[in-house]
């Protein structure tokens, strides 16, 4: 997958295998489970799938989201 962050001007990206997430960020993992990044919340823009990494939904669209703020 491909974790895509704006750390100032610029959109930047980092490709990893899996991330797992924590309070205030992201930390990135190789195939072998090491980590190669960290990127914080406040930063982070969005997580692409690659090609053949994507999820197929019943119903076809994601469940909605919830979000904690109103």
């Amino acid at each position: 997958m491909k974790v895509v962050y704006k750390p100032g001007n610029t959109y930047e990206e980092i490709n990893c295998f899996d991330f797992r997430e924590y309070d205030e960020g992201i930390v990135l993992h190789d195939e072998q489970g090491y980590n190669i990044g960290y990127v914080p919340h406040e930063i982070l823009s969005h997580i692409e799938p690659h090609p053949g990494e994507e999820v197929v939904f019943e119903g076809g669209d994601p469940p909605e989201r919830e979000d904690d703020e109103e």
